[in-house]
């Protein structure tokens, strides 16, 4: 046992329950790149009474575009680079005719239906026909629940501040799916940071089987355990412009021997995470450019097995082990990626793996150009980013702002200097814990003043590591699962002060 300071004054600050101010970005009205002047955002439709709004349980009559809902859902319009920003169509795997499959239309050609309820939601997945289906306000589930999905549907989140709260979709043997403009959040299950109870397969989406998948400007945040997994032989599926934050594994790919899976990521922000930021495993083309990796505590992108992976022109910074491949055969082409204050594996190349080239053209930005366009356009229109208050609260019986150090930390915006304290409410917190380097001056604090009866732990390696300058960390216990020869609290920040501090089974450097 080591005792890192003394108390010098162990009064608590009366809590006050984090408050979000307002989203980072500017709305629809600031979607679109400075160099290519603002926006066009579709008009919106003439005010109609709700006899007139098809609901999903409601009558034929759709208004608004009936072939794509993509200005019935007031989706900013294509302005930026080369159009493909918010474009109606998908680029990559996902775009290809192949297996009976024209691209990924989704719900194109169908009843345009309106929904507002987690009921109308439900019914809107397991319909059979093909439907666009426009997300309205927050949708929020009592109880978890992961809506089966059919083929042909496209969800489209209406304009800004669309969301699913407390569910996730599974897509199992269909095809021809569209998700976009909206968040999936707030499913995560307090202590269970792994993921593995019994109970908590909530992903945000599951996709097993299935091909001509498309998942564009999406925001998935706080879920219980994978925020977006691709399984057992899915194929012609496209990630692109996505927001995974403030989790732990973020994306997963694979749950099979057979190499048939082709997968294209691009421009998407991956940030805050631990681990399977992607893991691609057994994949027979995974695609990955222009990404902005961020942030990240256990590994970046993660070729296993007989994966084939070309990953260009993406941009990682403070991401431990960035690049890597595990297993024997597959085959990894790594080009004009930037590597910023990062620690450990950039990955060795091998192999030929692909040509993208040979199955759909593309265009690269530059790597020094993502972390700005990507950190501008990725994600929802709004935004992802928001404004904490001065305190947030951490709680493991459900009653604070939300469940994790983790997630507690992803509520501050990259860069802020703003001071912030996160109370954490008396419990163990299983779940490695980072303050980045890009957050300054944040409180670690232990609500009651006690050391004992906050424990943060982790499953070896370092449970607590200080990155912030100005960081204060104060009444709580830091320790491993099994005592270890390593630090279990690292600091490498500047004027980072413990305050009542105990770590246990292992040192602090």
């Amino acid at each position: 046992m080591e005792k890192l300071l003394k108390p010098t004054d162990s009064r608590t600050t009366p809590t006050r329950r984090a408050v979000i101010t307002g989203l980072g970005g500017a709305g629809l009205a600031g979607v679109g790149l400075a160099a290519a002047g603002p926006a066009a955002v579709a008009a919106a439709p003439a005010s109609r009474g709700p006899a007139e709004s098809t609901t999903a349980d409601g009558a034929p009559g759709a208004w608004g575009d009936p072939a794509t809902g993509f200005a019935e859902a007031q989706l900013p319009r294509p302005v930026a680079l080369d159009g493909t920003v918010w474009s109606e169509a998908p680029a990559g795997f996902a775009s290809l005719t192949e297996l009976g499959q024209s691209g990924t239309t989704g719900g194109a050609g169908g009843r345009v239906v309106h929904v507002h309820s987690a009921a109308e939601l439900g019914n809107a997945a397991r319909a059979v026909e093909p439907l666009v289906v426009i997300l309205h306000g927050s949708i929020v589930f009592g109880s978890y629940e992961k809506l089966q999905v059919l083929s042909h549907k496209s969800f489209l989140g209406f304009s800004a501040g669309a969301e699913v709260v407390n569910a996730g979709f599974k897509l199992i043997n269909v095809s021809n799916v569209i998700f976009r403009n909206f968040t999936i959040q707030d499913s995560y299950i307090p202590g269970d940071f792994d993921g593995k109870r019994p109970d908590n397969d909530r992903d945000g989406i599951q996709v097993d089987t299935s091909h001509h998948v498309w998942v564009d400007h999406m925001y998935f945040t706080r879920l219980g355990d994978g925020l977006v997994d691709t399984r057992k032989d899915c194929d012609l599926v496209t990630y692109s412009w996505n927001v995974f934050a403030d989790h732990n594994k973020a994306l997963g790919e694979g749950w099979t021997e057979n190499v048939i899976t082709r997968l294209t990521l691009h421009h998407n922000w991956i940030r805050n995470t631990h681990q399977r930021n992607a893991s691609i495993d057994n994949t027979a083309a995974a695609h990955v450019f222009n990404n902005l990796l961020e942030d990240i505590s256990s590994y970046g992108m993660l070729g296993r097995n007989a994966a084939r992976m070309v990953v260009e022109g993406n941009y990682f910074r403070d991401v431990r082990n960035p690049l890597k491949h595990q297993g024997s055969g597959g085959g990894l082409v790594a080009r004009d990626n930037i590597f910023a204050e990062c620690i450990g594996d950039t990955g060795i190349q091998f192999g030929t793996a692909f040509n993208p080239r040979d199955s759909y053209a593309y265009n690269i930005d530059p790597a020094a150009a993502v972390p700005a366009l990507v950190r501008r356009f990725a994600g929802p229109a709004g935004g992802t980013e928001s404004t904490p208050a001065e305190v947030i609260l951490v709680a493991l019986d459900g009653t604070g702002d939300v469940g994790s150090i983790r997630a507690a930390v992803g509520l501050i915006p990259s860069g802020s200097a703003r001071a912030v304290t996160i109370e954490l409410q008396p419990g163990v917190y299983r779940e490695p814990a980072v303050i980045w380097k890009d957050r300054r001056n944040v409180t670690l604090r232990g609500a009651t003043g006690r050391a004992e009866d906050v424990v943060l732990i982790a499953e070896g390696g370092v449970t607590l590591w200080v990155a912030g300058d100005g960081t204060v960390v104060e009444n709580l216990t830091v320790t491993s699962d099994t005592p270890q020869t390593g630090d279990v609290v690292r600091t490498t920040g500047s004027g980072v002060e413990y305050r009542n501090v105990t770590v246990l089974n292992g040192g602090a450097g």
